[in-house]
Parts: C-alpha cells; sequence; structure tokens
C-alpha cells in the first residue's frame, strides 16, 4: 500500500521542483448585503450625469486646452461599455443569474426606472431585482514639455603639444515632451427589488487615474554627458529614448473608462452576491520536505496524514502551521483554527503565524452568514 503513495511523492517532487512555497486556496466570501431571495436581477441603463473629456497641448511655452464634445451615440456607448463590465462580473458568480433584456435598459434615468417598479409596469417576467446606476467622468489628457537647465561638463582636447586641454561647463536649456493622461470616475449603482418594491443595495465610489510617460528622465540625461564627456572623441553624442521609442504607453480612453468602472462594480457585486476568489497562502519551511511538496500539490489529505504524524512527535511550530494550512483548505476551520493557535503560541511574534490565526479567525466569523446564503439559493 506504500508503493503507490511514494511514487507519487516522486512524480510531484519532479513536476513541483520550480514552485515557491506557497499553495492556492479558493475562498467563498458572502455578501455584505442579505439578498437571499435574489437570484435572477437584469441589468438597466447607466445614465451619464457629466462628461468632461479635454485634450491639453503646450508649445513653446503657450498651452491650449480644447474640450473634446461627445455626440448622444458616442455617450451611449460608454453607458453600455460600463453596463457590459457589470454584467460580466454578475454571470462570473453563480450565485446570480442575469435576465437579457432591454426593457430596463430603454429608460432614460433612474427615477424612470422606479416610477415604472413602483407601478409595476413592466413587461419583463421571472425577474427579481434590476440594477442600474448614474456616473460622472472627467478625463484629461496633455502633450506637453518640461524645461531644464542642464549643466554640461566635457573635456576639450589641447589644440597644440604644449597646450593642456581644458575641462569646460556650459549651461543648456533641454526640452523633454512627455504625455500624460488622468482622470476621475463617480459611478452610482443600485439595487432594486421588484416585488416588493424595494432599494435593496446603493453605492457611490469615486476613482482616479493618473500615468505619464515621457519628461525629464536622469538616466536619459546621462547618456547624453556620457557622450560630450568622453575625452578626444569626435563620436555623435547618444540620442536620449524618445516617447516614440518607449515601451510604455497611455492607455485609450476605454481603457481608463473600463478600468475605472471595473474597480467600483466588482465592489457592489462582493456587496450583493455569494463571491468566489483564489487566494495564496504562504506555506511556513519545514524540516519536512515532503509535506511542503505536498500542499504545494494540493494533496492536503496525505499532507495532513504526514503532518498529525511529525506533530505527535515533534510539535514544531512551523509544522503546526503547515497542518492548520491544510485544515484551511479543505475547510474545516475549527482545526485550522486550533492549530494555527498552537503554532502562535509557540512563536507569539512570528508574522506569518499571526497572519493565518487571524486568517481563519475572520473565516469563522462568516461561515455561519456563508452556510445560511448558500442553504437560500
Amino acid at each position: 500500500m506504500s508503493y503507490p503513495k511514494h511514487f507519487f511523492l516522486i512524480l510531484i517532487t519532479f513536476l513541483l521542483s520550480s514552485c515557491g512555497a506557497s499553495t492556492l486556496s479558493s475562498v467563498l466570501s458572502p455578501a455584505e448585503i442579505n439578498t437571499k431571495d435574489i437570484r435572477k436581477v437584469a441589468v438597466g441603463n447607466f445614465e451619464i450625469g457629466l462628461l468632461a473629456i479635454k485634450f491639453k497641448t503646450e508649445r513653446n511655452g503657450v498651452w491650449e486646452t480644447n474640450p473634446f464634445k461627445l455626440n448622444e451615440e458616442q455617450r451611449k456607448t460608454i453607458s453600455r461599455s460600463i453596463r457590459s463590465r457589470i454584467i460580466n462580473l454578475l454571470t462570473s458568480t453563480p450565485y446570480l443569474k442575469v435576465v437579457f433584456t432591454d426593457e430596463f435598459e430603454k429608460l432614460e434615468n433612474d427615477a424612470s426606472l422606479q416610477q415604472l417598479v413602483s407601478a409595476g409596469g413592466y413587461k419583463t417576467k421571472d425577474v427579481d431585482a434590476v440594477i442600474n446606476g448614474k456616473l460622472w467622468l472627467e478625463i484629461e489628457k496633455t502633450d506637453g514639455v518640461d524645461l531644464s537647465k542642464e549643466s554640461l561638463e566635457y573635456f576639450r582636447p589641447p589644440r597644440t603639444s604644449r597646450s593642456l586641454g581644458l575641462n569646460l561647463s556650459v549651461e543648456q536649456v533641454v526640452w523633454w515632451p512627455y504625455k500624460s493622461a488622468r482622470g476621475s470616475m463617480a459611478l452610482e449603482i443600485k439595487m432594486t427589488r421588484l416585488k416588493p418594491t424595494e432599494i435593496l443595495a446603493s453605492t457611490f465610489e469615486t476613482r482616479t487615474f493618473a500615468q505619464r510617460i515621457g519628461g525629464r528622465n536622469n538616466d536619459s540625461f546621462q547618456n547624453i554627458f556620457q557622450g560630450i564627456a568622453t575625452p578626444f572623441t569626435s563620436s555623435k553624442p547618444e540620442e536620449a529614448d524618445s516617447i516614440e521609442t518607449s515601451d510604455e504607453v497611455i492607455p485609450s480612453f476605454e481603457q481608463i473608462i473600463a478600468d475605472l468602472a471595473m474597480s467600483i462594480a466588482s465592489n457592489f457585486v462582493r456587496r450583493v452576491s455569494i463571491t468566489e476568489k483564489t487566494v495564496s497562502l504562504p506555506i511556513a519551511k519545514s524540516d519536512h520536505p515532503n509535506t511542503i511538496i505536498l500542499i504545494e500539490a494540493g494533496a492536503y489529505d496525505l499532507a495532513i496524514e504526514q503532518l498529525q504524524q511529525t506533530t505527535a512527535e515533534d510539535p514544531d511550530p512551523n509544522d503546526l502551521y503547515n497542518l492548520g494550512l491544510c485544515f484551511e483548505a479543505i475547510g474545516d476551520y475549527g482545526l485550522a483554527h486550533t492549530t494555527y493557535r498552537e503554532a502562535w503560541q509557540a512563536d507569539s511574534e512570528n508574522l506569518l503565524f499571526t497572519n493565518g490565526l487571524g486568517r481563519i479567525e475572520k473565516l469563522r466569523r462568516e461561515n455561519p452568514q456563508l452556510k445560511r446564503q448558500l442553504e437560500s439559493r
């Protein structure tokens, strides 16, 4: 009976010889808001309250600001883009089902939706709730130049055999072109129950974005200096890195909107639905490498068997922590808490043990609420 286990260990050792000391675990988190009777949702319109896009350019010290006007179709495209992101997030969780209908999306604003829901005048059936919202967006893109006065030092070779070379210093104005984008988004999201009519969840959050490429670069300037300062050379100085040759790019207007909206919408989905995420759990160092290999491979039952025997003979806190890690991974939070606590009591200053104990205590607090929400599905 021991032969298959030994073969398994050899195989896992070969496959994971380059892996880091961590293991992946899937964690369910309960919804913050009681939505246990909400199963099917429709996604309505995302009204645009403010949309300000500016392009700033600088030439010869003169700045120009040009507002970018979007037509109605472009505004609708932005609204649909945010709506599609929220639909993607909702469909990624098995605990809410999206009902695809455009009846609620056609409504102009939240007031129209609330009036329709209150009057019960909607035609779409078998929907428990509707999610809609409103956004305010400001984005500014800049194409400008940084000016700096740089002191260049170089060596002038001797003109005759009798004269000496000179170290000279020349101040020069250098133009450093750059491009940047910055913006902010405020997004309001609501979930409205249809029967009985009630706003179950509402959130209003803001996000900001800023990125810049180009501009004054000390490394590039040193390249220029080195080319000039090299004695007895007539070679052309190396050119500074330019925006055109840089690997960095300013994200598109659409990408900025998508990133900001996804950040806010992800928080909202976590509030109204059970969510699942994969976390990386650090493994403690051990004098028993086989147990680490088993944990990395996800073979928690085999690792528990070995670690229980090991800690019975020698209760090393690192092995106790790893045993708790295995219990946490298979969902036995009670035993995980016990073994984490034993490891922490043996070495209370170990941050790894402290984090493990804190993490499992949070999971144990959430577990009763999570069970109730899962039973209602």
